[in-house]
């Protein structure tokens, strides 16, 4: 990619207008330029990176997110009145990280013989533990139907 076609680029992002970018780049016609630029596969690609960056830039990933929940916790972190973060604040994001982090699962493995195998089955959460049945095997009793 040439340094006009650079130029046209960040001028694009900028404002989203063709012909504008193509004349802000140099180009003699920019009515014409412009079109033709955005089918041009390297204008294009630099486009679509350009654009990803900026998406990924503004959105946090999940480290950070955490970075964030913790800094709440600790009250390192003021509010839009400039006041620490109250408790129920606190406490909301200590919840918040917690279960990001996978602290209030309930995770339990039960171990049956069946037909003459040995069958392991992930138990979920009490509320779901009660209609789930594996193949005549009544798992909230453990007796074989």
């Amino acid at each position: 990619m040439n340094e006009r076609q650079r130029r046209f680029v960040e001028a694009f992002a900028a404002s989203g207008n063709a012909t504008g970018a193509a004349r802000a780049a140099g180009y003699r016609h920019p009515e014409q330029q412009g079109c033709r630029l955005l089918r041009n596969v390297q204008v294009a690609r630099a486009l679509r990176d350009l654009a990803d960056r900026e998406r990924s830039a503004a959105v946090i990933d999940r480290e950070q997110r955490q970075a964030w929940w913790s800094a709440i916790v600790r009250g390192e972190v003021a509010g839009p009145d400039g006041e620490p973060p109250s408790i129920a604040e606190r406490l909301r994001a200590s919840e918040l990280l917690g279960k990001a982090q996978g602290d209030f699962l309930e995770r339990r493995e039960e171990t049956h013989h069946v037909g003459g195998r040995l069958k392991i089955v992930q138990v979920p959460p009490k509320e779901e533990a009660q209609s789930v049945q594996v193949k005549g095997l009544d798992q909230k009793s453990g007796s074989d139907e």
